[in-house]
């Protein structure tokens, strides 16, 4: 995980924002952190919209999963991925904050996670990187990657 994000990760622990109202999914990421987001990982902007709206995530809030781990944030970035982004140089809990608290976070790790699973698959298997930024477990991957196209169609309806 490259310094500057985890720099924003300690930067975002230290000043927490209150999430009582807060918007989901892709109205909860502001527009140009989506954009550098996707610059920056070299992701289509696109993908990280259909992500954030079939995750439907909450700044200042985390989900508990039935497995024991957590989704936190408005691309839902499971806790299984906390020390991971540490690598050691912070403890977990302030990556989860960060996480949890800053929009423009999230989505700069969701962008991240996308583009590992694209680099693990190859550009060919687009869609597979997308359906395993959920689960690499078939019948997760296949349902979340319905829900994708659900929320393609869906955005693409809307009047721009």
């Amino acid at each position: 995980m490259p310094a500057g994000l985890l720099a924003s990760a300690l930067l975002v622990a230290a000043t927490p924002a209150l999430a009582d109202r807060a918007p989901k999914g892709i109205a909860a990421v502001p527009p140009q952190c989506l954009d550098m987001a996707a610059v920056e990982w070299q992701v289509p902007a696109d993908a990280l919209r259909l992500i954030l709206a079939v995750e439907q995530g909450t700044p200042g809030a985390c989900s508990a999963n039935s497995n024991g781990t957590k989704d936190c944030g408005p691309g839902q970035i499971n806790s299984i991925w906390f020390p991971v982004i540490a690598a050691g140089r912070v403890p977990p809990e302030v990556v989860q904050q960060a996480l949890t608290f800053d929009p423009c976070y999230n989505i700069r790790v969701t962008a991240w996670i996308l583009r590992r699973e694209i680099d693990a698959v190859g550009w060919e298997n687009f869609w597979t990187a997308v359906g395993n930024y959920h689960s690499r477990t078939p019948e997760f991957h296949a349902r979340y990657l319905r829900r994708v196209i659900e929320a393609a169609k869906s955005l693409s309806s809307q009047p721009k």
